[in-house]
């Protein structure tokens, strides 16, 4: 920390004295003043020779590669452009369009197929469980059943319409796929 405190002092008293290069610092001034210029004179011109400015700047360099040919011995100059962006378009013909759309319908068909089969589980376990809670309802009417069997009972059932509910939330969700 010390060393520090040393090392800004010296600075300080350096720059404070002086000692540094008067004409470096008028250089720079100079170096500084010129640029300013420049680019008044930049902001001066009309905006249509600047634009023309900075199209011959855009404008790539034509490279001239000669051309052998084997009957004439003259040097033929042929124009290459610079290498510059050209979107690749790709031309897709109707058997290729049909192979890649192959596989998404395959599996559309197959949510379709296990749609169907959930909606036909759904109905089951619905139908299944309103006669379950219907004889456990008779059974406790009837007294044959104790009211601690009875709330095991219902507990079981509630749980089975809770998976029911989120099966069929599931079902709605793949029919909205398939839908579209």
């Amino acid at each position: 920390m010390k060393t520090m405190h040393k090392i800004v002092t010296l600075l300080l008293i350096i720059g404070l004295t002086g000692l540094f290069s008067t004409s470096a610092m008028a250089q720079l001034n100079e170096k500084f003043k010129k640029k300013v210029e420049e680019t008044k004179v930049e902001e001066t011109t009309p905006p249509a020779t600047q634009a023309d400015k900075f199209k011959d700047q855009a404008v790539p360099e034509e490279k001239k590669t000669p051309a052998k040919t084997q009957e004439v011995e003259e040097v033929e100059e042929v124009v290459e452009p610079d290498p510059v962006f050209t979107p690749q378009v790709f031309t897709y013909t109707h058997t290729t369009s049909v192979l890649a759309k192959e596989p998404q319908l395959l599996k559309q068909g197959e949510l379709k197929a296990k749609v169907g089969n959930a909606e036909i589980k759904v109905n089951e376990a619905r139908e299944k469980i309103t006669a379950a809670r219907e004889a456990l309802e008779k059974d406790k009417k009837a007294r044959k059943i104790k009211e601690k069997d009875y709330y095991k009972k219902l507990d079981k059932i509630m749980k089975a319409e809770k998976w029911v509910n989120d099966l069929e939330l599931t079902v709605q969700k793949g029919k909205e796929l398939t839908a579209q």
